[in-house]
């Protein structure tokens, strides 16, 4: 799953699509049963996809990079759309095709575009030859016609401002601040500052590049900023070169100076990540670091040791575009808990319970009902086990024939499984 955020509801997203530098698709809203609260869809005539199916026509448009629900029930997006346009001035052709990087917040109950913003119509602010989407040779990479398109901006974060908004545009290496009638208020670039002086009075400079996941710590406007991300710092062609690090930044917007606030890694395992990755800031100064493309996530105390290392798979094979650590959400499903029986060697049934997608505060045992009648019912619970994990296992009583199990908290049975015949094993 790309992108998949808790906020009033869990928002998942489902591609459609086929290109491989963006997403093509819908976001689906849960509630904490998991029961549909509406898809969002973006299909004006306007799009086209930028991918080998130029002529197939998709029902949304919706990118993968941000999909975020805010508290006054709007949803912000991003959006990518195949434009032609003349390149010649960065050595492309004059007949050359780019990726329009968008962003979209809209309100939910009325589906109404509050806001709307186009990285094409801002050349003028942001132009070409800030991108280092390019080859090691300098030439740009694609922008021939509409199925490979130059993806010259690529902005794959979006967070709301009281007076705007701020965006991470990965190629352009930048954190850029718009205000509400679309204008951009400053660009802080990872290369050369951009509108600030990158080189703090120690002489520590604060560069950073390729980055993902862009947030305001806090913020005075017109004043200055603490603003954190995901520092990527390598690409696939110059990887290793510099470690990926969780980076937060203090800005003062009116001396336009920057200062490294902090650089937050495990320096036992120091990675290079190319792609995706999350820096979250946590209750009692803890930090969540997950590094996209591989398969690792990490909590960092308040004095920034590492307290918890977990992988979920192997280099390579499995990535996660964004990860969070979250304490504040319940969700007891719809669906019904699940069982299945397994005969041991010693002549034992054992019985295993589980109930996907229920969080562990929702039920603490299992309620066991069994009969000898396979034709029997189950009204009595025959046994009360602790909920041990995901799955917990049981021993069920001898010639059982028919059982069920029902998740509980306390003296409270929440969901029961359908009834499950116990196979006698064969002779």
């Amino acid at each position: 799953m790309p992108n998949l955020d808790i906020d009033h509801a869990s928002g998942a997203y489902r591609s459609r699509g086929a290109s491989a530098v963006h997403g093509i698709g819908t976001i689906t809203i849960l509630d904490s049963t998991y029961k549909l609260i509406q898809n969002v869809t973006l299909n004006d005539g306007t799009f086209k996809a930028g991918d080998s199916m130029q002529n197939k026509p998709y029902p949304s448009y919706i990118d993968s990079h941000e999909s975020f629900i805010t508290s006054k029930g709007s949803l912000i997006f991003t959006a990518y759309n195949s434009t032609p346009y003349n390149l010649s001035a960065v050595g492309g052709p004059e007949d050359g095709w780019l990726l329009d990087s968008m962003i979209y917040e809209i309100d939910l109950r009325t589906h109404k575009t509050l806001f709307r913003w186009s990285s094409v119509e801002h050349i003028d602010e942001l132009p070409l030859n800030g991108s280092h989407q390019l080859h090691p040779d300098g030439s740009i990479v694609d922008g021939k016609n509409a199925t490979h398109p130059w993806n010259y901006f690529l902005t794959n974060s979006v967070y709301p401002l009281d007076d705007g908004y701020i965006l991470s545009s990965r190629h352009y290496w930048s954190a850029i601040v718009l205000d509400c009638q679309r204008n951009v208020k400053w660009n802080l670039n990872g290369r050369d500052g951009g509108d600030f002086d990158l080189v703090n009075q120690t002489g520590k400079s604060s560069t950073f590049s390729w980055q993902h996941y862009i947030r305001p710590l806090n913020s005075t406007p017109d004043k200055d900023a603490t603003i954190y991300m995901f520092n990527n710092h390598n690409i696939d062609f110059d990887n290793g070169t510099n470690p990926s690090t969780g980076l937060t930044l203090y800005l003062d917007l009116q001396k336009r100076t920057v200062e490294t606030v902090s650089t937050l890694q495990d320096p036992k395992d120091i990675k290079h990540v190319d792609s995706q990755g999350t820096y979250q800031r946590l209750p009692r100064d803890h930090k969540f670091l997950a590094y996209g493309q591989v398969p690792i996530f990490k909590e960092f105390d308040e004095n920034d040791r590492v307290i918890m290392n977990a992988r979920f798979g192997q280099d390579n094979q499995v990535s996660s575009y964004r990860s969070f650590l979250v304490s504040n959400w319940s969700a007891t499903p719809y669906w019904a808990p699940k069982i299945a029986t397994t005969q041991e060697p010693s002549g034992n049934v054992t019985l295993s319970m589980s109930w996907n997608g229920a969080t562990p505060d929702v039920y603490d045992c299992w309620a066991i009902y069994e009969s000898s009648d396979v034709n029997g019912t189950l009204r009595k619970i025959s046994q009360q086990v602790r909920r041990t994990g995901f799955e917990t296992n049981a021993t069920l009583s001898a010639g059982t024939r028919l059982v069920m199990a029902g998740a509980g908290k306390g003296r409270r049975v929440m969901r029961r499984s359908k009834s499950l015949r116990v196979e006698l094993p064969s002779i």
